[in-house]
């Protein structure tokens, strides 16, 4: 499984934009997108799903699992509209805690 820093590396590649393109589009400090594209620190959730829509692929592509790029699934921002607060509030427990045992590979 890619890290992180890898799958940035390669949207940023394919979509011909530059880190700093990045930090504007998705609101993400350029500071943290050179940290994360370093490896140094992961990002939160948040940062990944602003990174995610702003690269134009799919957050769970981004965090490294074997997925289409472009995910091929309803946008996580209409699903978010979707969910009941509670609902919304499990599905970003689960994502943390997908990121959390990815923190120990």
């Amino acid at each position: 499984m890619k890290e992180i820093k890898d799958r940035i590396r390669d949207a940023l590649n394919i979509r011909n934009i530059t880190a700093a393109d990045l930090a504007r589009a998705s609101g993400v400090d350029k500071g943290s997108v050179s940290r994360y594209l370093k490896g140094d620190i992961i990002p939160k959730q948040s940062k990944i799903y602003a990174m995610a829509q702003a690269l134009h692929v799919s957050p769970t592509w981004l965090l490294g699992f074997d997925v289409d790029m472009e995910g091929n699934a309803i946008p996580p921002v209409i699903v978010l509209d979707k969910l009941t607060p509670d609902n919304k509030a499990r599905l970003l427990a689960y994502y943390q805690a997908l990121i959390d045992t990815q923190e120990g590979c």
